[in-house]
């Protein structure tokens, strides 16, 4: 029983949700940039709220933002065509440069 213990604790470290770099002190801010060719209509981040409301974002455009539940958020992106994608669940107190690329939404490490 010990024994299978031991293994498991450094798998416990590689959870999501676990102990992020950042520790308590994460408030959940983030960047989001438009790399695609696209208008992005709306963003959200582990809500309902719509975190561009009422603007929009360009392509080229980039702006920082509050995640509610940083740890495990769901990025939606909703472009100007109606037209979604989703990423997630994604810890943006680890990964908080959220990007938009003609390759999908990407999220990394500043």
């Amino acid at each position: 029983m010990m024994r299978a213990l031991l293994l498991l604790l450094p798998l416990a470290a590689c959870v999501p949700g676990g102990p992020t770099t950042r520790g308590a002190d994460c408030a959940g801010e983030f960047t989001f940039a438009n790399q695609s060719r696209q208008v992005v209509e709306q963003l959200y981040a582990g809500s309902p709220r719509d975190l561009l409301e009422p603007g929009v974002l360009a392509p080229g455009q980039q702006r920082a933002f509050r995640a509610v539940n940083p740890g495990a958020a769901r990025l939606r992106v909703v472009f100007d065509d109606g037209r979604a994608i989703e990423l997630g669940p994604v810890n943006l107190c680890e990964l908080p440069r959220v990007s938009m690329t003609p390759g999908g939404l990407r999220a990394a490490a500043m």
